[in-house]
């Protein structure tokens, strides 16, 4: 659950959300509320830097990108792999 709270402070962060993050729900579509894809390299690169982990350039879309739970699942997969 920490991981989430950390996604959803990296995005508020970079405040390009139309409704604040606490408003949304993990499946809510970020680009259909303000993300655009500037904010998506900077929520993308903050992410990288806090979780020590790298997007491969196959995730670099708008999917992977979408939601907070979409966010969450890769994070939490890249994480587990680091661990391991």
């Amino acid at each position: 659950m920490a991981q989430t709270q950390d996604i959803r402070t990296i995005l508020a962060r970079h405040g390009t959300l139309a409704r604040t993050i606490d408003r949304l729900s993990d499946d809510a579509c970020l680009f259909d509320n303000g993300l655009d894809s500037f904010g998506a390299v900077q929520v993308m690169m903050d992410l990288e830097e806090h979780f020590g982990i790298e997007f491969p350039e196959h995730l670099l879309n708008r999917d992977a990108f979408s939601s907070v739970r979409n966010i969450r699942d890769f994070v939490s997969g890249q994480t587990m792999r680091k661990a391991a």
